[in-house]
């Protein structure tokens, strides 16, 4: 029993410690859907959808870090945009789940700008994930430890699109609180030093718009100055169909880019995320896909992701 008291002090202290520091952010793929890193992204395809996103990172390492998502992205007929999401995360012995709502607003600055606006808030819960043989001890702090422990989820984010630019910056923790307090209201508004600041801009290579390229970056910062890492990609678009490209993470390497738009209904990219360079388990790789799934007809009273410039020009 004092082993396990000791095994379970232990392991709360480096989970505590990872939870508080650690960035929130581990996708690779923003451009599919930047509403996973700022909550002003919300609804900026101008269409309904329902986004789901898986990521394994180090395939065939046990107990690797694994992530499944959902969120459901609503732009409203005026300025208000509404979203969903659930998220959960699996790493060792933790898990955590959260479920929150977003409330988007877009203000028109002229036809093709805007500032954008999001702020959400739910809950999240983390646990240890503890087999039935190990919580069959009978052992009253390993039973507690592998309880569920609730917690305040929070972001906020600020964006501005001008045709094919975007800038954002975001808040990805506005609440502080102990993932292993016996109550729920054991939180504080957090010191905001968990931040992500990205930038990116489409530009049309020819008058038809048959072919883009599009290069972004990205800055995540930390409370812990250990995780701070930029992030720097170049994709190809093509008929806005078809696009591929690469990336470079500070701390992840280098990754790949692939994805299809099927009909305007549904789309999906993938990502191949090679070994860290400088890495004891460099032979292992990270996959992640994103799928998203238009629902009904394009919103027209809301603006899409990159408003056409020439097209209208061409048309007869």
């Amino acid at each position: 029993m004092k082993k396990t008291a000791i095994f379970l002090f232990v392991l709360s202290t480096l989970l505590t410690s990872a939870w508080a520091q650690a960035p929130r952010q581990n996708y690779r793929q923003f451009f599919f859907n930047p509403y996973l890193y700022n909550s002003a992204f919300a609804g900026l395809s101008g269409n309904k959808e329902l986004n789901v996103v898986y990521k394994k990172q180090l395939m065939g390492f046990k107990d690797a870090p694994a992530s499944v998502g959902a969120n459901l992205q609503l732009p409203t007929s005026g300025k208000v945009v509404l979203a969903f999401n659930f998220t959960s995360n699996t790493e060792a012995l933790l898990r955590n789940t959260s479920m929150t709502g977003t409330f988007g607003y877009v203000v028109p600055i002229d036809k093709n700008q805007s500032l954008r606006f999001g702020l959400t808030g739910g809950i999240g819960l983390k646990r240890l994930n503890l087999t039935a043989e190990e919580l069959n001890t009978g052992d009253p702090a390993m039973i507690n430890a592998a309880s569920a422990n609730y917690y305040a989820d929070g972001r906020f984010g600020v964006a501005y699109t001008n045709a094919g630019l975007r800038i954002g910056v975001a808040l990805t923790e506005l609440f502080q609180s102990d993932p292993f307090a016996d109550e729920f209201n054991k939180f504080s508004i957090a010191n905001l030093q968990n931040r992500t600041y990205s930038a990116s801009y489409r530009f049309r290579l020819d008058q038809f718009e048959r072919f883009a390229v599009e290069p972004y970056v990205i800055y995540h910062q930390a409370a812990d100055k250990t995780y701070n890492a930029w992030e720097a990609a170049a994709l190809a678009h093509f008929h806005n169909k078809v696009w591929t490209g690469v990336s470079y993470h500070q701390q992840k390497g280098a990754a790949l880019f692939f994805g299809l738009d099927v009909m305007e209904k549904l789309r999906f990219s993938y990502s191949y995320e090679f070994p860290p360079f400088r890495s004891d388990v460099s032979t292992f790789s990270s996959h992640e896909l994103q799928l998203t799934i238009r629902l009904g007809k394009n919103n027209d009273a809301a603006k899409p992701a990159y408003p056409s410039r020439s097209m209208s020009r061409f048309r007869k």
